[in-house]
């Protein structure tokens, strides 16, 4: 039986997702580890997204951002390896939209940037799991009710997602690999200083090295790529098209490892206060 993090609240009241994805450990810090993990997972197909449609020519209508969401979803969705950890990692990611955009909720609806390139952090969440529960309504249908999305939306969403999937396939089939592979990616882990712990457990689970096989395994690249980790001054991570490089910051893993344990591990504490 699939157990989903999650205690739903309005966002009003600033309380929203928390509890237990499959498999994790009853232990803050082993699930804030996992969390931020996860987010760096998911980050790097989304970066990776950004990246074919650099290297590759890809076309995009509408924004490029929601594309590359997309595309990292679906990679997730159809993950044959690791099927468990693939939803793990979709899970706490929409979960780290929702909760971030509780925090700007927080600060006041005049701090959005409703000129930014991303949507909103709140539709990147409920794009995700519409997403993911039209790819396997049975999977993720507790995902999409404690989401609140009802029955007809969960219909709706089979058809979002195989738009989604037969646009990117159709735009990448002229690129996959046949008899011969493409260009190398190279994976660099730069030092870290005080961030030394993400970093280890960046290389020890290969984050970057599975992003890159993906990538490898299945298009071919014109030139070059570097996947890279390093440190970065602030909490991003991003491809450089004069650079043929996707860049992840140590600083984002310990981001979302704060926000894990400081808004995440709690909430459904004071949810159980308040009752």
């Amino acid at each position: 039986m699939t157990t989903i993090r999650a205690i739903l609240a309005t966002l009003t009241c600033c309380v929203a997702l928390s509890g237990v994805a499959f498999g994790q450990e009853d232990d803050p810090a082993a699930e804030a580890m996992d969390f931020a993990m996860h987010d760096a997972a998911y980050t790097m197909y989304h970066e990776i997204g950004h990246l074919l449609v650099g290297e590759l020519g890809i076309p995009v209508l509408g924004k490029e951002e929601d594309a590359a969401d997309a595309l990292a979803v679906i990679l997730l969705l159809n993950d044959q390896d690791d099927e468990i950890e693939a939803f793990n990692t979709l899970i706490d990611s929409a979960d780290g939209w929702y909760f971030n955009a509780v925090k700007s909720t927080g600060s006041g609806v005049e701090d959005f940037s409703y000129y930014d390139e991303h949507s909103l952090d709140i539709q990147r969440a409920y794009a995700m799991v519409c997403l993911m529960v039209g790819k396997d309504p049975q999977e993720f249908r507790e995902t999409a009710e404690i989401y609140e999305f009802d029955q007809q939306r969960q219909d709706d969403c089979a058809y979002t997602y195989d738009q989604a999937h037969t646009s990117w396939d159709a735009l990448l089939e002229p690129h996959t690999v046949t008899d011969t592979p493409g260009a190398e990616i190279s994976v660099v882990y730069e030092e870290a200083g005080d961030y030394t712990e993400f970093a280890n457990e960046l290389q020890s689970r290969e984050i970057l090295e599975k992003a890159a096989a993906v990538v490898m395994n299945r298009y071919v690249l014109p030139g070059p790529v570097t996947f890279r980790a390093a440190l970065c001054g602030q909490a991003n991570a991003f491809y450089s098209p004069s650079e043929s490089q996707i860049t992840y910051c140590y600083e984002l893993a310990e981001n979302m490892y704060g926000l894990y344990l400081n808004d995440i591990a709690n909430a459904g504490d004071e949810d159980t206060e308040e009752e």
